[in-house]
C-alpha cells in the first residue's frame, strides 16, 4: 500500500510561485520567503480532550464545508485553483441525492490573499465562526495547529511538508511528502533512453530545488554519472542559455528539470539553439495546452506523474473509468478546470471527504469521519492515484511508488513505458541503481501491469 504524500515532482508547478516571496515584493506580513513554522510541538498537535466529537455545520439536508485558500495576490495562480475541484465532486455527489440525504454546501470560501497574517484569521473563521463540519486548504501558508487541536477534518494540498502527524489532516495522496520517491523512476527512464550524463536544473527555492538537489544526490549515490547541476536558478525569467551551455560542453545528453513550465519551454528552445542533442525529463508542463502552443519545441520531453495521465483517456478509452468520471464531471460543473494539477488535489480531497462521511454512517460526527477514513487501505479517488493507505499514510514514508511517462508526439502528450494498457510503473524507493519495475499495489488503477 502507499504510505507516502505524493512527491513534490507532482506539486511542483504550484509552488514554486510560493519562491516570488523570496525573490519579489515581500509582501507577506510574515518576513518574505518565510515558510509556515513546522516546530509547533507535539502536544499542539494533537487533539485535545473532547474536541471532534461534534457535528457543526450539519444539519438534517446539508452539510457545510469551508475553504480556505489563496485566491487574491501574488501567490494566487498557484494556490486558487483547489476550489473548483472539490466543488465540481460535491456537485457531481448532489445531482446523485448527495450522502445519506445530506446535500454537501460549500458555504464558505475563504481568501488569505497570501498572507499569514490572514491565513490564521480564515482558520479561526472557518472553525469558530463559521462551524465548518470540515475545511479544505490550498495556502503557502497552512498551518496545522489549530486544526489538529480541534480535530476538524481538514484536506488538501500539501506544499510544505507539514501534514504528517495529526490523524484528521488529509493531504491529497497522503500527508508524508517524501522527496526520495522520484529517484528510481529518473533512473529508470535514464536507462531506458540509455543516456550516460545527466544535467540538472532547479530554481533556488527549496520547492523546487529539494526535489532536484535530492534526487541528484541519490543518482550519484547509485552511480549515474551527474555532469552539471544548477540550483541557484531564478524564478522570475530564468536565463537557462549559459547552463545550456556549459551542459553541452559537458557532454550532457539527459536533463532534470525541476522548473515550472515557463523555465521549461526557456530551456526547450535552449536547447533547440545550440543543438543539444538530450532527453529531457520535466515534472511540469503535460498539458495539451502547452504542447499545442510549444510543438516545435517540445518533441520528445518526458513528463513523470503520479496520478493517472489525462492522456490515458483517449489512448486507452474505456481502461480507466474514474479518469472519464473525472473529466466529465470537471468539463460539466467547473470547466476549463479539468487536467489543472491543484484541482484534481481538490476533487480527490472531495472524494475523501465524502468516503469518509459515508463510512461514517448516519452518527456522523468529525471524529467518526476521521476514524473511518483512517481506516481506508487502499483509496485512489474512484481510480485516479495510486492507492493510499490512510491506516499509516499521516506518518509513514513509502517503500513502493508508483508514477507513469507521458511523452509528446506530434500534437499530443501519450503515456509511454507502461505494460499493456497499464500506465504505471512501480519502483522499490530504495533500488536507485537500474532499478526495474516491481509489483504494483492492491488497487492500482489499470490492468494488472
Amino acid at each position: 500500500m502507499r504510505t507516502c504524500g505524493r512527491t513534490a515532482a507532482l506539486a511542483l508547478s504550484l509552488v514554486v510561485g510560493a519562491g516570488l516571496l523570496a525573490v519579489g515584493s515581500g509582501s507577506a506580513a510574515s518576513p518574505a520567503g518565510a515558510a509556515p513554522s513546522h516546530a509547533a510541538g507535539k502536544a499542539s498537535l494533537e487533539c485535545k480532550p473532547g474536541t471532534g466529537t461534534g457535528a457543526p455545520g450539519v444539519t438534517r439536508t446539508t452539510i457545510k464545508v469551508a475553504a480556505i485558500s489563496t485566491l487574491s495576490g501574488i501567490l494566487a495562480a498557484d494556490f486558487g485553483s483547489l476550489v473548483p475541484g472539490v466543488k465540481a465532486y460535491f456537485d457531481m455527489v448532489n445531482a446523485h441525492g448527495g450522502v445519506d440525504g445530506r446535500k454537501l454546501e460549500l458555504a464558505y470560501n475563504l481568501d488569505d490573499a497570501g498572507l499569514s497574517s490572514q491565513f490564521q484569521a480564515d482558520t479561526h473563521t472557518a472553525i469558530d465562526q463559521d462551524h465548518a463540519f470540515a475545511v479544505a486548504v490550498s495556502s503557502y501558508w497552512f498551518t496545522p495547529t489549530y486544526f489538529a487541536r480541534t480535530c476538524t477534518p481538514t484536506y488538501g494540498y500539501d506544499v510544505n511538508g507539514n501534514w504528517s502527524g495529526p490523524p484528521n489532516l488529509f493531504a491529497a495522496g497522503g500527508s508524508v511528502l517524501s522527496l526520495e520517491t522520484i529517484a528510481p523512476a529518473v533512473s529508470y527512464l535514464i536507462d531506458k533512453t540509455k543516456s550516460s550524463k545527466v544535467a540538472i536544473l532547479a530554481y533556488n527555492v527549496s520547492t523546487s530545488s529539494d526535489l532536484c538537489r535530492t534526487t541528484g544526490k541519490l543518482l550519484r549515490k547509485a552511480g549515474y554519472h551527474v555532469v552539471f547541476t544548477d540550483l541557484k536558478l531564478t524564478p522570475i525569467d530564468a536565463n537557462v542559455t549559459p547552463d545550456v551551455q556549459r551542459m553541452q560542453r559537458a557532454g550532457a545528453d539527459f536533463v532534470v528539470s525541476c522548473m515550472t513550465v515557463t523555465g521549461n519551454v526557456g530551456l526547450a528552445r535552449a536547447i533547440q539553439q545550440y543543438g543539444l542533442h538530450v532527453h529531457q525529463l520535466w515534472f511540469d508542463g503535460a498539458d495539451a495546452t502547452v504542447v499545442k502552443k510549444y510543438k516545435s519545441l517540445l518533441q520528445g520531453v518526458y513528463f513523470n506523474v503520479q496520478n493517472v495521465p489525462e492522456s490515458a483517456a483517449k489512448r486507452f478509452p474505456g481502461v480507466y473509468p474514474g479518469l472519464t468520471t473525472y473529466l466529465e464531471a470537471m468539463d460539466r460543473y467547473s470547466p476549463g478546470y479539468a487536467g489543472n494539477a491543484l484541482s484534481l488535489d481538490g476533487w480527490e480531497s472531495a472524494a475523501l471527504m465524502v468516503a469518509g462521511i459515508k463510512a461514517a454512517g448516519r452518527h456522523l460526527t468529525q471524529a467518526a469521519v476521521v476514524a473511518a477514513t483512517n481506516k481506508l487501505t487502499d483509496f485512489t479517488s474512484g481510480g485516479l492515484q495510486e492507492p493510499v493507505d490512510w491506516a499509516t499514510a499521516h506518518t509513514k514514508p513509502t517503500t513502493v511508488a508508483c508514477s507513469a511517462f507521458e511523452q509528446v508526439k506530434g500534437t499530443t502528450v501519450q503515456p509511454v513505458l507502461g505494460k499493456g494498457k497499464q500506465v504505471y510503473l512501480c519502483f522499490d524507493v530504495a533500488k536507485v541503481r537500474h532499478p526495474t519495475p516491481v509489483r504494483g499495489p492492491r488497487g492500482l488503477p489499470g490492468p494488472p501491469g
